[in-house]
C-alpha cells in the first residue's frame, strides 16, 4: 500500500496558513495572497486540495496526493504559491 504525505498543522502555520473551521474528515488552512486567498484542504484519506480565490473568483489549482514534504513544496511552487517559512515573531 503506498504511503502518502500530508503537511502538519505546524508546517502549514510556519508557511503562514491559519486554521479555519471545516466539515468532519477535513482540515482547512488559508492565507492571504497578493491578489486573494490561498486555501489548503486536507482530507482523512491523505488527499489534499489547493484552492485560490483571485479578485473574487475561485480558481482550482490541485487535488490529489503527494509522497513527501519535498513534493509538497514543489507543488506549492508549481501553482505559484510561496513555499518559504515565515519568520518567527
Amino acid at each position: 500500500m503506498p504511503s502518502y504525505y500530508q503537511p502538519s498543522a505546524e508546517l502549514l502555520q510556519a508557511f503562514g496558513f491559519a486554521p479555519y473551521s471545516a466539515p468532519p474528515r477535513q482540515a482547512r488552512y488559508s492565507r492571504a495572497s497578493a491578489c486573494g486567498q490561498e486555501t489548503i484542504v486536507l482530507y482523512d484519506d491523505a488527499e489534499l486540495t489547493l484552492l485560490e480565490v483571485v479578485n473574487g473568483q475561485m480558481l482550482y489549482s490541485f487535488q490529489g496526493r503527494v509522497a513527501s514534504e519535498a513534493e509538497f513544496r514543489i507543488l506549492l511552487r508549481q501553482v505559484n504559491w510561496s513555499a518559504e517559512l515565515m519568520p518567527s515573531l
